[in-house]
């Protein structure tokens, strides 16, 4: 059987992003950043580290378990909804890609993201 999922991104709610940077980049290994600005908040993708900055109430939104990075989006999804979960928004495109936010049958949610093809 073949992997469903590429990667999973681990979110990280942090209250300084440049302040917590290093660390994560000391984690992840020599590599790229990635920063983006959103109305709501900042983020940086570093490795596996997902890091967002925004204060509880304007991240309340965007609370997931972890964001699930996935080449076929439907077998994604599928999985959580074929082991008792549900879908509890999407499918919706968004800024790169594909996302659904899905919960496993405990409630837990999820971000299933797949990249647009370049």
């Amino acid at each position: 059987m073949t992997a469903i999922i590429d990667t999973v991104m681990s979110r990280i709610e942090v209250t300084d992003l440049d302040a917590a940077l290093p660390a994560y980049e000391t984690l992840a290994g020599p590599g790229d950043v990635r920063r983006l600005e959103f109305p709501q908040f900042r983020m940086a993708i570093v490795g596996p580290f997902m890091l967002i900055e925004g204060t509880p109430e304007q991240l309340a939104p965007y609370r997931r378990a972890a964001t699930i990075m996935a080449a076929d989006h439907e077998a994604a999804v599928a999985a959580f909804t074929g082991a008792g979960g549900r879908v509890l928004d999407g499918p919706t495109p968004s800024a790169g890609g594909m996302r659904t936010i899905v919960a496993d049958r405990d409630g837990n949610p999820f971000e299933v993201f797949t990249p647009a093809s370049s």
